[in-house]
């Protein structure tokens, strides 16, 4: 098949109990465009420069525990943490959250290149695996996002797709090339505290917040 490869599916086969020895492979890198260039969700300026990986230990209900590695793939758009302006006084869009959450919107989208309707199983693994993430960075509100994206609504953004992740990924690959003309150079976000600290100060200055 032409154009972008989905590779394996990243999810369990069967149901499972917890997920152990969640750990982050790589920083987390992105390019901020100088203007929005999609017209289709996620609408955002961040995009992925790089794949962005962790591995963790699943174990099943039946069965033995394996490893399991997800990737959320280079040139993915994303809208960050996806965190109402009126709450970020308590939770911004950019903090200790920020990884787990990009692995999250993966699998929220990624489900869609393997089937075609939704599996609950899948979404509980997806909230679980975001969960995990978020304990590994220590994230001190973490029950309190856990709890807000593992809810009806919860579900309810995660089955409704009308499209596969492949799709979008065909149209957003190409605005990772050099010539795209955007009208500044894009920059590089690492997964760093800094990184992290820098750009939830400038979050917060910007909404006002502070």
């Amino acid at each position: 098949m032409a154009g972008w490869n989905p590779g394996p599916d990243p999810f369990p086969a069967d149901d499972f109990k917890e997920i152990t020895d969640f750990t982050y492979l790589d920083e987390l890198k992105f390019i901020r465009h100088a203007n929005i260039h999609v017209d289709k969700t996620p609408a955002s300026l961040w995009q992925l420069s790089a794949d962005f990986r962790a591995s963790m230990t699943v174990h099943p209900v039946n069965g033995s525990p394996y490893p399991l590695t997800i990737k959320a793939p280079r040139g993915m758009f994303t809208d960050l943490s996806s965190v109402p302006k009126l709450l970020w006084s308590l939770i911004g869009p950019i903090g200790p959250h920020l990884e787990a959450s990009i692995l999250h919107d993966y699998l929220y989208m990624g489900w869609t290149d393997f089937r075609t309707k939704a599996r609950r199983q899948d979404w509980v693994f997806a909230d679980t695996m975001f969960l995990a993430g978020m304990t590994t960075s220590k994230v001190k509100e973490r029950k309190l996002i856990f709890g807000a994206v593992h809810s009806s609504v919860g579900w309810s953004v995660f089955k409704k797709k009308n499209y596969t992740l492949k799709e979008r990924m065909d149209e957003w690959l190409p605005l990772l090339k050099k010539d795209h003309g955007r009208d500044d150079p894009p920059s590089t976000v690492a997964g760093s505290a800094k990184a992290v600290s820098d750009l939830t100060a400038n979050a917060a200055a910007n909404s006002g917040q502070r």
